[in-house]
């Protein structure tokens, strides 16, 4: 085929810059995690050098974390699908990065626990605007494999928390705890350059990105077609039609994040005080539901995308997955609960997390569905009942073992599992909330 010149036109293969977007979305999501589960890393070491502070001071300053965390989810999200990704998450990761280090320059309980407060703040505008990212950069058809993997790495950042903290930069070189925060903030200045450095919010944008690429991503409605005329377009509607799937996402996103605080706080105690096990073996058994969930993300992800392609069915094939995996996740952590051996029990609870993981994708892909050009706005809102739901979990489980036992604690968990299930037989992922 010739055109007008009678020159003929060159059939391009599109480029390959969206996967350079991809690494820097799965780099920040490691970091996140990595950054985030520092603190239970060094909480030992703090705790001897600031012997003032009594157990019920370090539980508030775990939860100055998630109350900021909740409180910056809805700006932050907000301030992604205004300004774009890259403005956002490069300053929100220079932000945390150095709040992290933070804890190392400051000393007392009010002045840690405002270093953690804004940590929590920093943090909370990154999975919403990394969410807006992929729903710009991926078509269709593969964004709920990529969204799987990016949220699956976060994982396995914070499965390498102790192993890079503990392990290489205290045990093996020798470095304070304030000095092995510090190392870990480099990591964050160098991800932040590089994250302005590649990242475009859109892709006709991008000068390294070729015209069939730009088609390729163009298959669908784009958020917007440059920062500015976001602030006048980006609106989430009311429907009464999508009122319910909005508020069983909702109620899924507080059950889910309550259940996940067994994982954050509650493992090492359990292995050590109901099953016996010594610091080092822990310490190996322990990050294994993590590696569980990061795999079972990933599958869920990929297994999201078949089945709509199989199927034609996004409502359902969504639900389906969500449903599913959390209902096995339930009988599994009952299982845990039932095994004597820590060692074995920490096997089964990689299992369960596997499969509770797996509807981790699935929730982001019914997030940027229903959402549509304010997807970043309605991930904000879905993470701030989350992390309100991981607030509520400490002192709900904390009553739970201390009243009932670790078997108390279990039946929790298991019981905002069998929850988080029943909400997607009503989350309808197909009503929009906004129109692009």
């Amino acid at each position: 085929m010739q055109d007008g010149s009678h020159e003929p036109i060159a059939l391009e293969r599109p480029t390959r810059v969206r996967w350079i977007m991809f690494a820097l979305a799965c780099a920040a999501s490691s970091l996140l995690y990595l950054h985030r589960y520092s603190w239970g890393v060094i909480k030992p070491q703090f705790r001897r050098d600031f012997p003032e502070l009594t157990d019920a001071d370090i539980g508030w300053l775990d939860s100055a974390f998630l109350a900021s965390y909740a409180l910056g989810q809805v700006p932050g999200g907000l301030a992604g699908d205004w300004l774009g990704p890259r403005a956002v998450l490069a300053v929100i990761i220079l932000l945390w990065s150095a709040a992290v280090a933070g804890v190392a320059w400051t000393s007392g309980f009010w002045r840690v626990g405002a270093v953690r407060a804004g940590f929590g703040l920093a943090q909370a505008g990154a999975y919403p605007v990394i969410s807006k990212m992929t729903r710009i950069w991926f078509p269709l058809d593969v964004r709920t494999s990529v969204q799987g993997v990016v949220a699956s790495l976060g994982r396995i950042g914070g499965a390498c928390s102790s192993l890079v903290i503990a392990t290489l930069l205290i045990g093996l070189l020798g470095l304070s705890w304030q000095h092995a925060l510090i190392a870990i903030m480099a990591p964050g200045v160098l991800l932040a350059i590089a994250w302005w450095w590649c990242v475009r919010d859109n892709p006709g944008e991008h000068p390294w990105a070729n015209a069939a690429e730009r088609q390729l991503l163009d298959a669908e409605p784009k958020p917007y077609t440059g920062a500015g005329d976001a602030a006048t377009k980006v609106r989430l509607r009311y429907d009464a039609g999508a009122g319910l799937s909005l508020g069983m996402l909702l109620v899924y996103a507080f059950a889910s994040t309550f259940q996940d605080q067994l994982y954050v706080f509650w493992i090492p105690l359990f292995l050590a005080e109901a099953r016996g096990l010594d610091p080092v073996t822990m310490g190996l058994f322990a990050p294994l539901p993590l590696i569980g969930g990061a795999i079972g993300g990933v599958i869920g992800g990929i297994l999201n995308d078949a089945l709509i392609r199989v199927w034609g069915n996004r409502r359902w094939s969504r639900s389906l997955v969500g449903c599913t995996g959390k209902l096995v996740a339930a009988v599994l952590v009952y299982v845990t609960f039932q095994v004597p051996d820590g060692r074995l029990a920490m096997v089964v609870l990689m299992a369960a997390r596997f499969f509770g993981d797996w509807s981790l994708p699935t929730q982001w892909g019914a997030i940027t569905d229903m959402g549509g050009r304010a997807s970043a706005t309605l991930f904000g809102l879905v993470n701030t009942v989350g992390a309100l739901g991981g607030f509520a979990a400490g002192p709900c489980l904390g009553y739970l073992k201390l009243y009932y036992g670790w078997e108390g604690l279990f039946w929790g968990v298991v019981a905002m599992c069998l929850v988080a299930s029943v909400t997607w037989l009503f989350i309808d992922c197909t009503k929009r909330l906004a129109r692009d």
